[in-house]
């Protein structure tokens, strides 16, 4: 199984659309946000060893200011020296998670990366997908807005 394919069978990974997260990993915190606080929570996954997911890093910190309500967590198959170094060299102030692919899969059902789930407010997954840059996470966004409107 490749983690670095282009889009394709890339529409069947994650959890389903209207599930809810709910066996996570034991090390990963499942806080809910504040009423008020958050419409919805970003979940992005990424491997230090995919070209696209490391392309993608230096476009996060915009991706999370344009959408500021979002909690934003990401999943990284790094370790604590490597979240260490993005953090300090990105200024990120959002929680990262280590994961390794295997748990990526059992856990999130997540076969492709970079992959973002997108979980709203009641904790069902609104909007889910294989993003390269932030246009993709754009759309993403629109797709979890319709979601919300539904």
């Amino acid at each position: 199984m490749s983690f670095n394919r282009k889009p394709g069978g890339s529409a069947d990974s994650g959890p389903l659309i209207g599930s809810v997260l709910s066996d996570l990993p034991p090390h990963i915190s499942n806080t809910p946000a504040e009423p008020g606080e958050a419409t919805g929570t970003m979940l992005l996954f990424v491997s230090t060893y995919c070209s696209h997911c490391i392309d993608l890093l230096p476009h996060i910190e915009a991706m999370t200011r344009r959408h500021p309500t979002f909690s934003f967590r990401l999943f990284s198959t790094g370790d604590e020296d490597d979240h260490r170094s993005m953090v300090e060299y990105f200024g990120w102030t959002f929680p990262i998670y280590s994961l390794d692919q295997s748990d990526m899969e059992a856990y999130f059902a997540v076969n492709y990366l970079p992959f973002a789930i997108l979980v709203d407010d009641s904790g069902k997954v609104a909007a889910k997908g294989v993003i390269y840059n932030a246009d993709e996470y754009e759309q993403l966004v629109k797709d979890y807005a319709r979601h919300a409107l539904a």
